[in-house]
């Protein structure tokens, strides 16, 4: 007779095996037959394990699927991407710098408050 501790045992084992799977043949794009060697099971084991892992970890396989090995040419391509947004950055400060100078300027000369001038 199976204990409760038997029972959860075998359901963290069936619920590794799902993830498994479910990497194997979604993430690896293994061939089912290979999947099914490497793992021992049946055709319809492995499509119900897939089916079940997708229905019951919806945020789990989402993240599998946006998560990818990452080569060398990432970094250089994330390192040119943060090149070019941090030269973004610093032209958008200066623009941010030039109209407060802008302002005060208008403010100091001409007496007028252009921030308050817009709204009305």
């Amino acid at each position: 007779m199976k204990t409760s501790t038997d029972y959860l045992r075998s359901r963290m084992y069936r619920s590794r095996l799902q993830e498994e799977v479910y990497r194997l043949y979604r993430l690896k794009n293994m061939p089912l037959k290979d999947v099914m060697a490497k793992t021992g099971l049946g055709k319809g084991t492995v499509y119900r394990y897939i089916r079940n892992f997708e229905s019951e970890n919806p945020d789990l396989e989402k993240q599998m699927k946006k998560r990818k090995d990452v080569i060398p040419d990432d970094y250089k391509k994330l390192q040119t991407e943060i090149a070019r947004l941090q030269s973004e950055l610093k032209q958008e400060k200066l623009r941010a710098d030039f109209y407060e100078e802008m302002v005060a300027f208008g403010k100091e000369v001409y007496g007028i408050d252009l921030k308050k001038a817009g709204t009305k």
